[in-house]
């Protein structure tokens, strides 16, 4: 956490724990990003298919970890 602390804040993006007008506008940006890429990979996929696949993702990436 204190790393990511340190890179966000050396970016300008954040400071004293909140953050900054650049920082707002990144991550924006980013979530706005996010929002077109996630509607683009599940176009055709119901609802229920996306629930299924995150889960069994979910399960994997435990597995992974153990």
């Amino acid at each position: 956490m204190e790393e990511a602390v340190r890179s966000l804040t050396s970016r300008g993006w954040l400071a004293d724990g909140r953050l900054t007008d650049e920082g707002r506008a990144v991550h924006t940006a980013v979530s706005e990003r996010v929002t077109r890429f996630r509607q683009q990979v599940t176009q055709n996929v119901s609802p229920q298919e996306y629930q299924t696949a995150v889960e069994v993702l979910r399960r994997m990436a435990a597995n992974a970890e153990r």
